[in-house]
């Protein structure tokens, strides 16, 4: 039976998604701070840098993934345990982040977080 998505194509695939996210949350970001104040764009290019990391962090997840799934089988529940720790690790650091631009980065007078 032939393959729907051979190996590489499925590379190709999720190195475009890196990508695309990447450059979509810098865009996001060039966007918002046209229509921003001064003293909240460094607010919004905080949250977007940190969103556009999260492009190489799913390149870098993909070929972990991988490798696991290669070691422990498909069928694995040990892999899909690993994987599932280093999601929610991902998560946690990704909000952990976000909750800190928040905290230390000014948002400007009106917006001030207590």
């Amino acid at each position: 039976m032939k393959e729907l998505l051979t190996e590489q194509q499925a590379d190709q695939v999720v190195a475009l998604l890196s990508l695309l996210v990447t450059l979509a949350s810098l865009g996001w970001g060039f966007y918002q701070t046209r229509f921003t104040k001064k003293d909240v764009s460094k607010s919004v290019w905080a949250t977007a840098v940190l969103f556009a990391l999260a492009g190489p962090v799913i390149w870098a997840f993909w070929g972990i993934y991988n490798s696991i799934e290669d070691h422990y089988g498909l069928d694995s529940v040990k892999a899909l345990e690993i994987n599932f720790g280093i999601v929610v690790g991902i998560a946690l650091l990704f909000t952990a982040a976000l909750a800190l631009i928040r905290h230390w980065v000014p948002a400007g007078p009106k917006s001030r977080r207590r």
